[in-house]
């Protein structure tokens, strides 16, 4: 009897202690998917857009581990971010800049290079293939698929 309330007593300080440590984090890209494994080849469980926020659960390599509703899943470290994401009226922008800041421009580049970085990302987004044309891509070039 005495182990068992040893047992469940370090259960419930372990589950204490995670949510003491869990974080909220943000999308920073426009939409990502959650992956079932920390993989890109991985099967995609849901998505999520800019600004959504998720709860960090652990990292691996490049990939994060975050729950976003009822759904845990992997996400690229790259496409989140700590800093929360806000609309403010107080702030002077136009559509332009915003949807530069969430394909991951900022100051640091010239008026060229976004104009032409914008289009090129541009018309990478407007290309989009189905679940299955995906697997028969992976499965032709011999890649390993995941789960």
């Amino acid at each position: 009897m005495k182990f068992t309330k040893k047992i469940l007593s370090a259960a419930l300080v372990m589950l204490i202690s995670a949510a003491a440590f869990a974080e909220t984090y943000y999308i920073s890209v426009k939409s990502t998917n959650l992956k079932a494994k920390p993989s890109g080849s991985s099967k995609n469980l849901s998505k999520v857009s800019y600004g959504d926020a998720v709860t960090w659960v652990k990292e691996e390599g490049n990939w994060t581990l975050v729950s976003y509703g009822k759904i845990e899943g992997w996400v690229s470290t790259n496409a989140i971010t700590k800093r929360k994401i806000v609309a403010s009226s107080k702030v002077s922008t136009d559509a332009k800049e915003i949807a530069l800041a969430g394909k991951g421009f900022g100051e640091g580049l010239n008026a060229e290079g976004e104009a032409s970085n914008y289009a090129a990302v541009n018309a990478l987004e407007k290309n989009a293939i189905s679940e299955s044309e995906n697997a028969s891509f992976k499965k032709a070039g011999g890649l390993k698929v995941t789960e």
